[in-house]
């Protein structure tokens, strides 16, 4: 990051920054092409070469989230997902917020193995048919788990995107990275602590109401009773999946694994993929269709932009301005929390991540502080954001089919969003000093 600053390609950078988070706020056109628009721009403006602006569709990050849907599919198809979800409705013996707390509590679970985006996708066909048919408002239920799928993405390495982003880019800056399990040390207290908030305060802002899933404005996937799973396979998914999580977190540790086999995160990810298929817990079609393409592209799409920042000084630019205000590592993480929250409300957590970490990253290391805590911080206040449907991922899956409105999302999420942002900021240096 060090260097002399092309000025010039540091401001056009920049104002291709701004004018796509103008169009990512304002859905102009799809956030899709937005995102594909960057690459293009900061090819033809001359800031990248062509072969650096579109490198990161090869990003093993883009590759590993995309594999790791795939593998979220095959618990779905197999039936786990949907026996897991039935068990805790039945566990709740009636009790409203007995249910709401094990949707609550398997949702995060779950989403720190499957991606926060795929659990959310898994469980929104079986919230519809169990909760409706138990009589709770399904809205309620929806908007619950979606908040639920955001804590529990903080809990691992694969839990939510922008732990990847954050990996990634301490990957190119050539900082030590986070370990897999590591989120978990403040990932787990806020997901408990959230939860608990959610179910014993919060739910009295959730909205009411039953969603008409026969109705003609319904958007949504259509309740199949009759569905059938492919039970015979689900302890072959459910066996692979386990074996790719403990590569995963071990690989790190176990010289057999990483340097004997040459094992690493990519290709524990992409073997899991692959035998899902091969055995045919999932086919090819299901496999391609459960990938959020949205996701893979604005991780491969706005990559470039911190790559862009670095290559023309712009990040060291950025970061000695904000270096000139804060003068301690507390108040810069506290303030890159801060500026994270706010601009996920708006535009989509990976892009802001990609922009705000390697920011964090210069302005640590101007100031001669440790980058971790800033960081975690950062990746921390991006997975957990609750008052847009634009925020995060879970919560743009329940938009439609939850029927519901942009109030919705303020009434309902301003209180877990100051819980979060406030744990955060007191938690994060707790754990990882300055």
């Amino acid at each position: 990051m060090e260097g002399a600053i092309n000025y010039t390609g540091a401001w056009i950078t920049i104002a291709i920054v701004a004018v796509a988070f103008l169009f990512f706020l304002t859905e102009w056109i799809p956030l899709v092409a937005t995102a594909m628009a960057v690459p293009v721009a900061l090819t033809m403006t001359g800031v990248l070469p062509a072969k650096l602006a579109f490198k990161d569709f090869a990003n093993k990050w883009t590759l590993i989230f995309m594999f790791m849907f795939m593998m979220g599919e095959a618990l779905f198809r197999t039936g786990f997902a949907d026996k897991v979800g039935r068990w805790a409705v039945e566990k709740g013996k009636g009790r409203e917020t007995l249910i709401m707390t094990n949707i609550m509590v398997v949702t995060a679970i779950l989403s720190a193995f499957l991606s926060n985006t795929g659990t959310t996708i898994c469980f929104l066909p079986i919230i519809l048919a169990v909760i409706a048919k138990a009589g709770f408002s399904t809205k309620r239920f929806m908007m619950c788990m979606a908040f639920a799928a955001s804590f529990g993405g903080t809990m691992t390495l694969i839990g939510t995107p922008p732990n990847g982003v954050i990996q990634s880019v301490m990957e190119t800056a050539g900082l030590p990275t986070f370990g897999f399990f590591e989120y978990s040390l403040i990932g787990v207290p806020l997901a408990v602590i959230g939860i608990a908030a959610m179910v014993l305060v919060g739910a009295k802002f959730l909205p009411k109401g039953m969603i008409d899933t026969s109705g003609e404005d319904y958007e949504g996937p259509k309740i199949d009773e009759n569905f059938k799973y492919r039970e015979n396979k689900m302890g072959l998914a459910v066996g692979l999946f386990a074996m790719v999580i403990f590569v995963m977190a071990a690989g790190k540790y176990v010289p057999f694994i990483g340097k004997t086999l040459h094992i690493n995160l990519l290709v524990a990810a992409g073997a899991g993929a692959m035998l899902v298929i091969a055995t045919k817990c999932i086919s090819w079609k299901e496999a391609t269709g459960a990938v959020s393409w949205t996701t893979v592209f604005l991780f491969a799409c706005m990559f470039p932009v911190s790559t862009a920042l670095i290559k023309t000084g712009g990040v060291v630019m950025i970061a000695g301005a904000v270096n000139s205000v804060v003068h301690s590592g507390f108040m810069l993480m506290a303030g890159m929390v801060l500026i994270t929250a706010i601009l996920t409300q708006f535009v989509s957590n990976t892009a802001t991540t990609l922009i705000v970490a390697p920011i964090g990253i210069a302005s640590s290391l101007g100031m001669g502080v440790n980058p971790e805590p800033v960081l975690m911080g950062i990746a921390m206040s991006a997975s957990l954001c609750f008052m847009t449907p634009i925020a995060t991922p879970p919560n743009t899956i329940v938009l439609g089919p939850g029927k519901l409105n942009f109030m919705d999302y303020i009434k309902a999420g301003w209180f877990p969003q100051l819980l979060s942002t406030i744990l955060v900021i007191v938690l994060v240096p707790m754990i990882w000093h300055f």
